[in-house]
């Protein structure tokens, strides 16, 4: 749940000049929480773009590297399929605001890229948990937790 605690504004912040991710990572291990920072870095879809890192990522990640990552290609506010979690991105970045993101510069391969390995992210995790994509599901007491983390972050 603390993957992208560097976009909260009280945290920024303390993470000014660090990337999406590492700033999380940073901001986790100055509070005694480093062993959190591998499962976190590795999780922006923006690095998908990347054929090289990819390989090496997805062939020496720790099973919970692989679920925080495939997770976030997962859920937005809600559970959803990639697809539409891949489509939400591209309607809140539309061309425009994408522009001046790191994914406006990509090209429609270069989509078309990371949506294959976001795929074979996919598979290795569901294979990983012997489950399909389709079998994906919130257990029944993530609700509680996630209204209990959001009522103790308002403290």
């Amino acid at each position: 749940m603390l993957h992208d605690v560097d976009k909260l504004d009280r945290v920024k912040p303390d993470v000014n000049g660090l990337t999406h991710a590492q700033g999380s990572a940073d901001w986790l291990a100055r509070r005694g929480y480093a062993e959190l920072g591998p499962a976190i870095s590795g999780h922006p879809v923006t690095l998908l773009a990347d054929r090289a890192w990819f390989e090496t990522w997805i062939a020496s990640s720790t099973p919970e590297t692989l679920i925080v990552s495939y997770a976030d290609k997962r859920a937005g506010q809600r559970l959803e399929s990639m697809a539409q979690r891949f489509a939400s991105w591209e309607h809140r970045y539309p061309p425009a605001v994408r522009a001046e993101r790191p994914r406006g510069s990509w090209t429609a391969d270069t989509v078309e890229q990371v949506w294959h390995r976001a795929e074979e992210l996919e598979s290795r995790v569901c294979e990983l948990s012997g489950i399909r994509p389709d079998e994906v599901r919130r257990l029944e007491w993530t609700g509680r937790a996630i209204a209990a983390v959001a009522a103790g972050w308002h403290r």
